[in-house]
């Protein structure tokens, strides 16, 4: 699944980016200053990309200015464009209604939880036919979303709450090593009596785990930096 993500405010944008590799999904983030290169082609102000079938859903941040938002909708809707679109607002009624006057398929308002944010998105998705994956894969590892069960060559598991959301954000980062800090602040969130050795435990438990299961995958320490997973 790919995703095109139009927001002006970076801090709002990377929120949305971080949310959305959680359900595997390819993410483009076009900012409001390079639009005009990008999004509108000056001489018949029809959207690039969008129209041409390049992605599946199209969200909306609430950072952009002067209406640019409802002026990209309104195209893509005119345009006949049936593209899933979130729209995120700053939370007043007036403003979700125009928004879905204009075709919008869902309104979230800030401030908004990750959770909610994912369940509108596969909402809209499902109404529209779209396909979002309930499983991860990373070389003969399989992990599933609706029942936390990790297959494998070897067998199946099925995982804890913690254990699952420690994997899961390796399998969703793995072109990057993953900090204990950051491994904390998705499995424990802001729990205040975690710390870094509840990380290390739960990695020793999962190391075992993958062994036995023989996908060919394992969880590789890097000094002073974090965990990666590796295949081999």
């Amino acid at each position: 699944m790919k995703t095109l993500v139009i927001e002006k405010e970076k801090q709002n944008a990377v929120r949305i980016h971080e949310a959305l590799r959680q359900i595997w999904c390819e993410v483009d983030v076009w900012s409001e200053d390079i639009w005009d290169d990008l999004i509108w082609d000056r001489e018949n102000l029809r959207v690039q990309g969008l129209e041409r079938g390049d992605y599946d859903a199209l969200i909306i941040g609430c950072g952009l200015s002067d209406g640019a938002g409802l002026k990209i909708l309104r195209r893509l809707r005119d345009d006949r464009c049936q593209l899933p679109v979130l729209v995120i607002t700053e939370g007043r009624a007036e403003e979700r209604i125009r928004c879905l006057d204009e075709g919008a398929d869902y309104c979230l308002s800030e401030p908004f939880e990750e959770g909610e944010f994912l369940a509108a998105l596969k909402a809209i998705m499902r109404r529209k036919g779209g396909f979002i994956p309930e499983q991860l894969r990373f070389g003969g590892l399989v992990l599933d979303h609706g029942t936390f069960v990790l297959s494998g060559p070897g067998g199946a598991y099925q995982l804890g709450k913690r254990e699952f959301d420690v994997l899961h954000t390796l399998m969703v980062n793995t072109d990057m090593v993953v900090s204990k800090e950051f491994l904390l602040s998705r499995a424990w969130g802001d729990n205040p009596e975690a710390v870094e050795n509840n990380v290390e435990v739960y990695i020793s438990l999962l190391r075992k785990k993958l062994r036995e299961l023989k996908a060919g995958v394992s969880v590789a320490t890097v000094r002073n930096l974090g965990y990666q997973l590796r295949i081999g």
